[in-house]
C-alpha cells in the first residue's frame, strides 16, 4: 500500500485499508485544516466535532468519519443572479428612440456636458445632469473606446 501525498503521516499497514486507519489528533487536525486545540475543544464540548474513539485513553479519529464530517458540513453555493442596471440615459432611450445614439455621438466628440444637457432638453424635453452623462460615459462608452484602442495597438 502506497502513502497518499494528502496524508503524509498515514502509515501503510498490510491488510488494512486507509478508511479503517485511526489517526492521531495532529493528523486529523491537519486533514480538517484546524488547530489541534480546536479538536480538543470539540471533544470536550461533546456536541461538535468529528466522532472519535479512545484507544489506551488517547483519542483517535477514523479517516472515514473525518471525510463524512467534512461532507456533511460542506456548503455548496449556487452563483447569484447577475444584475444589469440600466443607466438613466438607457432608461430615457427606451422612451425616446435615438437619444442614446445622439448622446454617445456627442460624448465621443468630446462636446461639453452643459451643451449636451441643453441639446437633450431642447430636442426631447428631458433634463439630464452632468453626473448622469459622466456615469453613462464611464459605464458604457469608455470601456468600448479602451477596448478599441487596445485592438488597434495589436
Amino acid at each position: 500500500m502506497r502513502r497518499k501525498p494528502d496524508f503524509p503521516n498515514l502509515p501503510p499497514i498490510a491488510g488494512v485499508s486507509e478508511e479503517d486507519c485511526l489517526l492521531r489528533p495532529r493528523d486529523a487536525a491537519q486533514i480538517l485544516g484546524v488547530h489541534v486545540r480546536t479538536l480538543q475543544h470539540w471533544r470536550r464540548s461533546k456536541h461538535c466535532g468529528p466522532s472519535f474513539v479512545r484507544v489506551g485513553g488517547r483519542p483517535r479519529y477514523n479517516l472515514q468519519a473525518l471525510r463524512q464530517y467534512v461532507s456533511v458540513r460542506t456548503v455548496v453555493r449556487a452563483p447569484g443572479p447577475t444584475f444589469y442596471r440600466l443607466t438613466r440615459i438607457e432608461q430615457l432611450s427606451e422612451k425616446h428612440p435615438g437619444l442614446r445614439g445622439f448622446i454617445e455621438e456627442l460624448l465621443l466628440r468630446r462636446v461639453p456636458h452643459s451643451e449636451i444637457t441643453a441639446a437633450v432638453l431642447e430636442k426631447w424635453g428631458e433634463r439630464v445632469s452632468g453626473q448622469v452623462l459622466h456615469n453613462f460615459y464611464v459605464l458604457r462608452i469608455w470601456p468600448k473606446e479602451s477596448s478599441q484602442k487596445r485592438e488597434g495597438q495589436r
